[in-house]
């Protein structure tokens, strides 16, 4: 079967995006204290970009991040974060984007279900800008573009791994 070829939030497989706003989800604290109170992300980038401000201590802009409405200031928010490191963003930022698409999906059914229907089938962020979390192609060229020349997809296969772990937990519903 043919992959699924992604990009923008407006497109047929929008909600695949970071920028997908449709769908807003809210994040507890993990540590119950008098001062935690749940955070509200309207997507997944203002997950992304959030959790990247806090990696680096960076408050303001965090809080920034979370006032923001659109994902597009959130991208430009995230890379004004003060003491960045990359060594250490490379660490950490596949498993903050897997948390925050978990978060994303397991909070809106109806996403949840549109990406278990996907099947096995191989998500691939086709942005031509992008060859991080993509593959540096857009969804018109990305199927006869030579794989080797292919970006890292990042968020492609974050996204195979959380639809695996969705499924997982409805057959341990079903039990």
């Amino acid at each position: 079967t043919s992959p699924i070829y992604f990009w923008r939030e407006t497109g047929q497989e929008g909600y695949l995006s970071q920028w997908w706003t449709s769908n807003p989800f809210t994040q507890s604290p993990s540590s119950p204290s008098s001062s935690s109170t749940p955070i509200t992300f309207k997507s997944a980038e203002h997950y992304m970009m959030h959790a990247k401000a806090l990696l680096f201590t960076d408050l303001a802009v965090a809080l920034s991040i979370l006032k923001a409405d659109h994902p597009r200031k959130v991208k430009a928010l995230g890379r004004k974060v003060h003491n960045f490191n990359e060594a250490l963003w490379n660490e950490n930022r596949e498993r903050i984007v897997r948390e925050g698409n978990l978060l994303k999906f397991r909070s809106a059914p109806e996403l949840r279900k549109k990406l278990l229907a996907t099947g096995d089938r191989e998500l691939v962020e086709a942005s031509p800008m992008d060859r991080i979390w993509g593959i540096g192609f857009a969804p018109d060229k990305a199927a006869s573009a030579d794989r080797g020349r292919w970006g890292l997809n990042l968020l492609g296969k974050i996204l195979m791994e959380v639809r695996t772990v969705l499924r997982e937990e409805e057959e341990v519903e079903e039990e």
